[in-house]
């Protein structure tokens, strides 16, 4: 068995930027098998110190090791220096376990856990030597992908062996017991890619058969992943995570996130305290990860922190809640207890107006706004950070300004607090993503997204508030990504051969590159951004994603009514 890493120097090692990202060897990793039936690797398309916070990364990898037939090592996406190295030497990226280069694996399992991975993930096959497209492929690994941004397969089909839409806990194993069958049987590429097509959640672009959505119907009763991988560097997220609940059913309009984990499903209290002392066990964390959308919505959440609070393993361990709504329960419950992690606290209003909030169906009101605000008043949270979008659905310039306003009175508030509050606020282009109510509106273009960006900014430089946004090239790209078909493909095909990579990452990011792709293969980003009709027929239609097509219309429809109904209301 080949191991890429003997062919590196140690002193080779010494020129890259923290070279334990490509080692392997951490505390927790799997036990070697010797001769396994499949030897798969969960490939991350980011940076170790963002994958290895990944808990989708954590749940396969410990769910497979679990299995007797199953090797599942890790890869992730190199930082170009090390990337260069590779090249240089004309090495494959490899495993971390064993320095197995990714061509040598049966099949690769590759997480898209974001659309601006896309171009990494072309980056990884071709460093693993790996031909990019599933049909010039006749040997080598199966590349099988998954995740929230696979939800609408199609941009990344031509890369792609086979895609799970929905969750992955069943899937997985059932996707390499059919591997193993096919391999034992000598089974060609095609005749594999048909039976992987069997599997509930699985889209194979070969047949380009309808899909429905997989969902864990066991996920209340099922154990998270409680002997973690203790990374060699410090991650992203530096501390341990439980799962307490998925889905969410608040229903906001404008979330595929909210649709992707329907429904609701929670563990109970005294399952997740076991598991969490099992956790800190294995991990020797100090810190508790609370982990959901909205991790205040968890039903028995005063009684879960209580029981946590009990059974503390080490006198600094605490509790950190990463996802809360805006209500005064909130603020009561972080302060029941000290030992909850006091950094400061992310909330997302997401519009600047009631009358906005109302359309999308953020059910939070001013008045809880107001409330949660005052309510910080005394306690230890000394920052407060806000989510706002910019270009929704029904929007005007009234709401636009309606941020600036609002933030002004959220400072004031916070000038009276003890001890005094920093706000910051966070602005994005709002992307209407497909399985949502929103699937059919428009995207605002670049340099409407602009202009709507400088109403808040202007508004708020003699402000306290730090303010920051994403770039509006980004949220563009973002939709087409996201609303693509088949075609987007060659678009990123062509940003790759251009040189786009780490397309998340601000420094990395090549908004020249990316005019020059969609100049050469002559697709036009307004195909992808224009409003559709409700009777036309979307690229994404053949996947049944388990929310009825009718209910997303009626909520669209409803939205509209509420945005004339307040516009009549505010003249009168």
């Amino acid at each position: 068995m080949t191991n890429v890493t003997e062919s590196i120097t140690h002193w080779e090692l010494l020129e890259i930027e923290k070279p334990a990202r490509y080692l392997g060897g951490e505390v927790n990793q799997a036990e070697i098998k010797s001769s396994p039936d499949l030897r798969v690797c969960l490939v991350f398309p980011d940076l170790y110190d963002l994958g290895m916070s990944n808990l989708a990364l954590k749940i396969f990898y410990e769910t497979l090791n679990d299995h007797p037939k199953i090797m599942a090592e890790r890869a992730f996406s190199p930082w170009p220096d090390f990337e260069q190295l590779l090249r240089h030497k004309n090495l494959p990226l490899y495993s971390l376990e064993t320095g197995t280069p990714l061509h040598d694996f049966d099949a690769l399992l590759i997480t898209l856990p974001y659309e601006m991975t896309f171009t990494n993930v072309i980056n990884l096959l071709d460093l693993g030597k790996i031909d990019l497209q599933w049909r010039n492929r006749d040997k080598g690994p199966m590349i099988i992908a998954g995740g929230p941004s696979a939800s609408n397969p199609l941009p990344v089909a031509m890369f792609m062996d086979a895609i799970l839409i929905g969750d992955g806990e069943e899937a997985i194993v059932e996707i390499c017991e059919t591997l193993i069958t096919a391999k034992q049987a000598r089974a060609d590429r095609s005749a594999t890619r048909r039976e992987l097509a069997k599997i509930q959640g699985m889209w194979v672009p070969e047949f380009a058969a309808p899909v429905k959505r997989r969902v864990f119907k066991g996920f209340a009763a099922s154990r998270p992943p409680i002997k973690p991988v203790l990374p060699n560097v410090q991650t992203v997220h530096n501390r341990a995570t439980l799962e307490i609940f998925r889905g969410c059913m608040q229903g906001c309009r404008f979330c595929n996130a909210g649709f992707y984990y329907r429904p609701k499903r929670e563990r109970p209290v005294e399952n997740l305290v076991e598991n969490a002392r099992l956790l800190l066990q294995n991990s020797g964390e100090e810190s508790l990860g609370l982990l959901s959308l909205s991790t205040s919505d968890y039903c028995n959440l005063g009684e879960l922190i209580t029981a946590l609070d009990r059974q503390k393993l080490y006198p600094e361990q605490n509790v950190s809640i990463p996802s809360m709504r805006m209500n005064e329960s909130t603020i009561s419950l972080l302060d029941s207890t000290p030992h909850i992690r006091k950094g400061g606290l992310t909330f997302a209003p997401e519009a600047g107006t009631q009358r906005l909030r109302n359309v999308i169906k953020k059910n939070i009101s001013e008045d809880d706004i107001i409330s949660v605000m005052k309510a910080t008043s005394g306690s230890d949270y000394r920052t407060v950070k806000l989510y706002f979008m910019m270009g929704l659905p029904f929007e005007t310039d009234a709401d636009i300004e309606g941020i600036v306003d609002l933030v002004r009175r959220l400072e004031a508030i916070g000038r009276t607090c003890r001890p005094r509050k920093q706000i910051s606020i966070s602005l994005s282009g709002f992307v209407p993503k497909p399985f949502t109510p929103f699937q059919w509106a428009a995207q605002a273009d670049v340099s409407e997204l602009r202009r709507k960006r400088l109403i808040v900014t202007r508004g708020l430089e003699r402000s306290g508030s730090k303010v920051s946004w994403r770039e509006e090239f980004l949220c563009l790209l973002e939709s087409v990504l996201s609303r693509g078909d088949e075609r987007v493909g060659e678009l990123i095909l062509k940003a790759w051969q251009l040189g786009c990579r780490f397309d998340g990452w601000h420094e990395h990011f090549s908004r020249s590159c990316w005019e020059q792709a969609f100049a050469e293969t002559g697709i036009n980003a307004d195909d992808y951004l224009r409003e559709r009709r409700i009777e036309e027929t979307l690229p994404w239609d053949f996947v049944d994603f388990q929310v009825p097509r009718a209910y997303l219309e009626k909520e669209y429809a409803d939205a509209a009514k509420s945005a004339r109904e307040e516009i009549n209301e505010s003249a009168d």
